[in-house]
């Protein structure tokens, strides 16, 4: 007789890695399905590392989830004796009356967290290759930082396997359907799977089988710039940073470890539909110069460009998160439209569904994040 799953998860980069992990821990049997064996560089959870916010300009609404994501960040870093979490702080920069800001502060209010309120003198007075004008402000968040996000899918996806997970990561998922209301056939390209419930996790591409989800998927890269200022290095305190300028243009970065910092623009980027469409890193000519503005205006001690990649977004339409079930489908949950901005929640993403498929009581408000705002 075939085995019937508990839960099946389908893609299992940051967010199915999580509910997998959690899920088989809780004593479920799980299901864990990709086309490819993750970490690999084919979503949105390669190039090693990803900032983590706490107080959040994106709206406060996400401020509880990222605390709880955070305690399950340092729990994974003790349980899986692996490199998680470093706590660099977060430096946020922009024009000073802008909403981004005023949200932040709201959020840091609110939930007390521990920030600075930063003047542009002061901002360069603590990292000197800073350099911006009285237009700006910055609020630097203490106890932020950065993951590295490959070491986090692996320690998921071990942890699952040693509490009994299946997973097969050998095949597409062409299709989910009802054979009963509690039973769901999964075909994929090469076999079919059982399960009482279904997690649809699939990043970018998960509208290759839920079509009617409102996602644009994205091209986007990032770089890496050799340095030659010892203080833009992690070990001299320079921290994770986030810049919007007075252009409305969204900067990313990474303290700078072995000579190199990483940067990367939030905005911009190029739609697409196929994986095909999905180019390497140089394909396009902004690949190499979307940076430059940053580095002439504000950020002083590179000396140019030395590696990118590419990777993928997931937006919907109004850039928030759909942490939702399937409409009419009681049995399958669908995370995704996490925008570029998800993977610092994957572990209480995780915890949700996981929650959810033993019918727990979530103690977050989801409704901000319900398909039903589309409607």
């Amino acid at each position: 007789m075939q085995k019937i799953y508990d839960l099946a998860i389908i893609g299992t980069g940051s967010v199915g890695s999580a509910a997998g992990y959690y899920a088989s821990r809780d004593g479920l049997s799980v299901l864990e399905l990709d086309l490819n064996r993750p970490p690999h560089d084919q979503g949105s959870h390669h190039g090693q590392t990803r900032i983590i916010r706490h107080a959040y300009g994106e709206g406060d609404q996400y401020v509880p989830l990222v605390l709880r994501a955070q305690e399950l960040w340092n729990q994974l870093q003790q349980n899986s004796h692996q490199d998680i979490f470093h706590q660099t702080g977060v430096l946020n920069i922009a024009p000073k009356h802008s909403n981004f800001l005023k949200n932040i502060k709201k959020s840091a209010d609110s939930y007390q967290l521990n920030v600075d309120y930063l003047s542009p003198s002061q901002i360069h007075k603590r990292w000197p290759d800073w350099h911006f004008n009285d237009d700006y402000a910055g609020i630097f968040e203490n106890n932020s930082g950065y993951l590295l996000s490959e070491n986090i899918i692996e320690s998921y996806l071990q942890g699952a396997a040693n509490y009994g997970a299946k997973q097969d990561f050998s095949a597409k998922v062409l299709s989910l359907k009802h054979l009963s209301p509690d039973l769901i056939e999964i075909q994929t390209s090469k076999t079919t799977y059982l399960a009482q419930q279904v997690a649809v996790t699939a990043g970018t591409w998960v509208k290759e089988l839920l079509p009617q989800l409102p996602i644009k998927p994205v091209r986007k890269v990032f770089s890496w710039f050799n340095i030659d200022d010892v203080r833009l290095e992690e070990s001299a305190g320079f921290p994770c940073f986030t810049v919007t300028t007075t252009t409305d243009q969204i900067y990313y970065g990474f303290p700078g470890q072995n000579h190199q910092i990483k940067i990367g623009r939030h905005n911009g980027g190029q739609a697409i539909e196929k994986r095909s469409e999905r180019l390497a890193f140089g394909n396009y000519p902004d690949d190499t110069s979307e940076i430059n503005p940053l580095l002439a205006e504000h950020l002083q001690g590179t000396t140019g460009l030395n590696h990118g990649g590419a990777c993928s977004y997931d937006l919907s339409p109004d850039e928030n998160f759909i942490i939702d079930w399937l409409p009419g489908k009681s049995n399958i949950q669908v995370v995704t439209g996490l925008s570029g901005h998800g993977f610092k929640f994957a572990s209480v993403l995780g915890e949700i569904i996981a929650q959810r498929a033993q019918r727990q009581q979530i103690h977050f408000d989801l409704s901000p994040f319900s398909l039903q705002r589309f409607d």
